[in-house]
Order: C-alpha cells, then structure tokens, then sequence
C-alpha cells in the first residue's frame, strides 16, 4: 500500500512544471497534528489560466502511483469561490484522501492566515509566494456579532424541537434535530467564547482550541444513548447557552 509520504513526493514533482509556482500542505500538515493517517491537503499556486492544466497534472501524478478509485470535483462556485477537488487510490488506504486547492497568483485568498489555517508546509516555491500572513482581527468582529445575534434567535425559537419529537416517539427526528439546532449551536458559542479566529469552523479542530472541561463536555453530548439523553442534554446545553450568551454581553458591555 502507498504511504502519505510516497504521495506527497510524487506530488512534489510538479514542480517541474512553469505553469505551477508553488506548492504547499495545508489542513493537518500547517496545524502540527500530522500522521499517517492524515489526508493530503495540497494547495497550489499556478500561473493565470493554468488552474485547468495543473489539475490534470495531479491526476497524471496520481496515476503514476495508482488508479484512482475516486474523484469528485466540487462544482464551481464552490462555498469558498475556489476550485478544489478530492481524490482517493486504489493502492492507498482510504484515509490518505487528496483534497486539492488550485488558485491563481495573484488572487487573493485566505489560506495563509496562520491563526485561521497553521503554517502551510511548503514542497516547493518558486517566486516566494507562500507567506504567512496574519488574521484582520477587527474585520471579524461584526461577522462574529451577527452570528452570536443569530444563534441567540435561533437557538431560543428552535430549542424545543428535539424534546418535543421525543414525546411523540421519533428519535430519529430528535437526533436529527438535536445534532443541528442544540449542539452545533454550543460549538459555535463555545468557540466564539475561547477561540473567535476559528469561530466558523464547527468540529474540525476543537480538542486544541477548546478549554479540556468544555471539550470533554462537548464529547459527553455527542453521544446520548437514547432518546431520554436528548431531552437531558438539551436542557444542560440550554443552560450554558444562557450563561456562555450572558458572558458575551458582560464582554459587549463593558
């Protein structure tokens, strides 16, 4: 079976390519938290209206290794306005997954930001184009305040869904709602309240950026073991929602 590191040399080689400047491994790799069971998250810098040639290039480098089993492109306009693409091999573990991010020099993107991203491991660069860069605090603090606005709306009009579907005997409907309108709500006050540079990003990242009591209790709610769980667990989610959102006013008035 090819190993992360027999992938990510073969991936190294387009550097023999003009069209692609540079090359960099975001995600696991840029975060200190790498290991051989971490995907490949590649981050290319190519020439302008190169993004088409340097995705084949992948591909023939992925193929040189292996067949690919799997690949899915996400459709343009993606969520974050670049091309990117994943791919699994058929000689390769299916962790070792090979995300890909194409952009264009000169296009002005965020995955530098090393309070947001790490620092990217680079593989190559030709024209010193991977640097660390440093978050705008400032400009995320009404993106941060219309949030908080709407997961104090939300939470309070949706919080009685997962109990109620409870009473009526559909745990499948409580889970549903349970994971979606009680505890991702948590995560994001929780992570407004210890970690606003990454207040967006949800699961990913929330043993480091979480204090050890509120992750444990995070693991803790993550799993009910039945639907009398769900009503439990809402009402102590209820409660720190109240006292995390009563904190941040203290903070917005002080």
């Amino acid at each position: 079976m090819l190993t992360r590191e027999t992938i990510i040399a073969a991936l190294a080689t387009l550097r023999e390519l003009d069209f692609v400047r540079a090359a960099s491994l975001g995600g696991s790799d840029a975060n200190a938290r790498a290991d051989e069971k971490s995907d490949i998250d590649l981050f290319l810098m190519v020439t302008p209206g190169s993004i088409e040639a340097a995705a084949e290039a992948v591909e023939s480098s992925l193929r040189a290794l292996s067949p690919i089993s799997v690949a899915y492109r996400l459709p343009m306009p993606t969520w974050h306005g670049f091309h990117q693409a994943f791919y699994q091999l058929r000689d390769a573990p299916e962790y070792l997954m090979l995300d890909w991010v194409i952009i264009e020099v000169g296009t002005r993107h965020p995955w530098f930001d090393v309070e947001r991203h790490g620092t990217h491991r680079v593989l190559f660069d030709k024209d010193a184009l991977i640097e660390p860069a440093h978050l705008d605090r400032a400009a995320l603090v009404p993106a941060i305040a219309r949030r908080v606005a709407e997961l104090r709306t939300k939470f309070a009009l949706f919080r009685h869904m997962p109990p109620k579907q409870v009473e009526r005997g559909l745990p499948a409907d409580a889970s549903h709602f349970y994971q979606g309108l009680i505890l991702r709500p948590l995560v994001d006050m929780l992570r407004i309240t210890h970690c606003p540079d990454r207040y967006d990003f949800g699961f990913r990242y929330l043993k480091d950026d979480l204090p050890l009591r509120e992750y444990q209790a995070v693991c803790r709610f993550c799993y009910p073991a039945g639907p009398d769980d769900v009503t439990r667990f809402t009402r102590e989610i209820r409660a720190m929602m109240t006292d995390l959102l009563e904190r941040w006013d203290a903070r917005a008035d002080a």
